[in-house]
């Protein structure tokens, strides 16, 4: 969970790279893992973040997977972030508390928890064509900084470890969702194991895509990607199925709504259109036949994600009551389940929009 800094720690980190100039340092972001906040210095505004290190345990590697690919993207003319240096050069201020701090110019815009269809497709150009212009990066020079984090299967083992440990007493309140994640463990290991095989193309992935992770400007196109700390090796399909399940449902991530928890086909069908026109003919006919299945996934990986950290006893994502992650997982589950009822259907969209786009 990230920490609440005082007064003083904020401002010796913001001096750390802006010196005198720093006016004032505020709170901002609704995140789970970093601390996150506003910096003003004359005209100019910057967002001051201090990693998680209990999240990210090697923050100098995580900065310098970030510096190889926005040095990349910026060499094909693509926006993104721009860090600033300490006053000794270096990407991060290590403030001798077991802080580690980084600093990037803000990138004007705005990011969104829901979209119009019409914002959701740009959001998706966006993903596509900072998948397109990496695709020449050679993603085995990145670190693995969070090993095994698109790891469905190992995600699933995790999760029978904590149910066999049961630390919180937590296990016989949450059987449903134990067998729900039980019935689809047979799927957990597709995506790794065609890595594996070179079925899949092993590329740049960021990871996290969900819909703020984009900012949008005031004309509604999109800017660029933010939130690079996940940047890691993997297929392209952890990041369409996780914009897709954190975007294309019927109902936001948390809700309650279980019942009217759905993929909305026309969000689908946006994304998909916005995401393959801004890849363009970087991808292959094994990812295309994939898009759908990654959706599934993502909701399946992150639903038995929470449910393991409420039986851990909310070690992981920050909560605000005593079950929230279970119900989490259980609205992931549901989205899950609905979305592999309509692979077949979100199959037929997904042809129909490379096709035209082909032609």
């Amino acid at each position: 969970m990230s920490i609440i800094h005082t007064e003083k720690a904020l401002r010796r980190a913001a001096c750390a790279f802006l010196g005198d100039r720093v006016e004032s340092v505020l709170p901002c972001g609704s995140g789970l893992i970093n601390s996150t906040y506003e910096v003003s210095s004359a005209n100019e505004k910057y967002i001051l973040q201090c990693i998680n290190t209990s999240i990210f345990r090697a923050p100098d590697l995580v900065m310098e997977n970030i510096s190889g690919v926005t040095g990349h993207l910026r060499s094909k003319g693509v926006a993104t972030l721009c860090y600033m240096r300490t006053s000794e050069g270096g990407l991060l201020f290590y403030d001798g508390e077991g802080g580690a701090w980084r600093m990037n110019v803000m990138v004007p815009g705005r990011t969104f928890e829901a979209l119009t269809p019409e914002l959701f497709r740009e959001c998706a150009l966006t993903f596509g064509r900072f998948q397109s212009a990496l695709s020449d990066f050679d993603a085995s020079l990145l670190h693995e900084t969070i090993p095994g984090f698109h790891d469905t299967a190992a995600r699933y083992a995790s999760l029978c470890r904590a149910c066999a440990r049961d630390p919180e007493g937590r296990v016989s309140t949450c059987g449903r969702q134990i067998d729900f994640a039980h019935l689809h463990s047979d799927k957990a290991s597709l995506f790794t194991d065609m890595l594996r095989d070179k079925t899949l193309p092993l590329r740049v992935v960021h990871n996290d895509t969900k819909l703020n992770n984009c900012v949008i400007d005031d004309a509604g196109k999109g800017v660029c990607v933010i939130d690079l700390d996940t940047v890691m090796p993997g297929t392209l399909l952890y990041d369409f199925g996780d914009a897709v399940r954190s975007g294309a449902s019927t109902r936001p991530e948390g809700s309650l709504d279980f019942d009217n928890t759905h993929i909305s086909l026309e969000l689908y069908e946006a994304f998909t259109s916005g995401f393959l026109e801004g890849v363009g003919l970087n991808i292959t006919q094994a990812e295309l036949e994939n898009l759908p299945m990654s959706a599934f996934m993502l909701a399946y990986e992150l639903g038995m994600r929470f449910l393991t950290d409420y039986i851990e006893g909310d070690v992981y994502f920050r909560t605000s009551y005593p079950t929230q992650n279970l119900d989490r997982a259980q609205g992931q589950f549901v989205l899950a389940q609905d979305i592999l009822s309509k692979t077949d259907t979100l199959s037929l969209i997904t042809g129909k929009i490379y096709s035209s786009l082909k032609a």
